[in-house]
C-alpha cells in the first residue's frame, strides 16, 4: 500500500507544483549563463515557455510585481487545492 501511496502523493497538485517551481528556478539561474536559444535546443521547450517560467521565478523571488497572467495561473492554482 504504501507503493500506491507514494504513486498518489507524486500526483498532487502540490507535488507538481513542487516540480514547476523547480524547473522554473533551473530556468531562471540558465538564463543568466546561457543564450535562450541554446535552452530552447537543449530543453525542447519554446522562447515563449522559457520567458514565462523566468517570469515566473522573478515574480516568486519579489524582483518583479505580479502579471495579470501570474495572477490567473495563481487563482487556477488555487481552485485545484480546494476539494
Amino acid at each position: 500500500m504504501t507503493e500506491l501511496d507514494q504513486a498518489v502523493a507524486d500526483r498532487s497538485p502540490e507535488a507538481e507544483d513542487k516540480r514547476l517551481f523547480r524547473l522554473q528556478d533551473a530556468l531562471y539561474g540558465a538564463v543568466k549563463k546561457h543564450r535562450q536559444v541554446d535552452l530552447v535546443k537543449r530543453t525542447g521547450l519554446t522562447r515563449e515557455t522559457i520567458r514565462r517560467h523566468v517570469e515566473d521565478a522573478r515574480i516568486r523571488r519579489g524582483e518583479i510585481a505580479p502579471t495579470p497572467r501570474y495572477l490567473r495561473e495563481q487563482a487556477k492554482r488555487d481552485k485545484r487545492r480546494e476539494p
